[in-house]
């Protein structure tokens, strides 16, 4: 008999994921081995959201294509001139680079952008409403993210400080970019959205409180 995998064992396996890297992060015999993991995390995280998405089409695969692609060159733009966000640069953890900005850039724009849309869209219709409440969930979600991407080499910040213009950018082109993609593309509601941004927020506050 076929075992039929629905959202609640995609999102449950995806927490049990988060929870393993969670404690490999916490214990010194495995701390050293786990930023060495964090670009396979980031694939892994992007293909179970996909597993919840319901409605795939041409249309569609553009659509998340553009999101991957404009967050990408956004991020080159700011690490190779500064205005953006501020000044940074990418470490070695993300893997693969061009133009100074890894590829897993685009996939992280995509999850992110795609994760808090859903959520948004569970509490509003208007575009906009959509679009600024999204903004402000990713956000949220970057605020916890930074401590542990510069202290594992995912980025790092002249300084040693994120500059309040990293959250303003991220908010003002968050609400650009949801507003495109909502306007480009509708799409039923993915079940797994909200779960799997409350594992990745759950998995960042709790290395930010209890990891030293």
């Amino acid at each position: 008999m076929a075992v039929k995998i629905t959202p609640s064992h995609i999102a449950w396996f995806t927490f049990l994921i988060y929870a393993i890297g969670c404690f490999g992060f916490m214990f010194p015999a495995t701390k050293p081995y786990m930023p060495q993991l964090i670009w396979i995390n980031l694939v892994f995280t992007l293909i179970m959201v996909m597993l919840g998405h319901k409605k795939w089409s041409k249309e569609f695969v553009l659509a998340a294509l553009m999101v991957a692609c404009v967050g990408y060159f956004i991020e080159v733009l700011g690490v190779n001139t500064g205005w953006v966000f501020g000044s940074y640069a990418y470490g070695k953890t993300l893997g693969y680079a061009y133009w100074s900005t890894p590829l897993m850039m685009s996939v992280t724009w995509l999850t992110t952008v795609y994760l808090t849309r859903h959520i948004a869209e569970l509490v509003a219709k208007d575009p906009l409403l959509v679009s600024l409440f999204a903004s402000a969930l990713m956000v949220a979600l970057d605020f916890f993210i930074e401590p542990f991407a510069i202290k594992y080499g995912m980025w790092s910040w002249a300084n040693q400080v994120v500059p309040m213009q990293n959250y303003i950018a991220w908010f003002v082109i968050g609400v650009f970019l949801q507003y495109v993609f909502i306007k480009t593309i509708k799409m039923p509601n993915n079940k797994l959205a909200l779960p799997i941004y409350l594992i990745q927020l759950a998995f960042f506050i709790a290395l930010f409180l209890f990891q030293k």
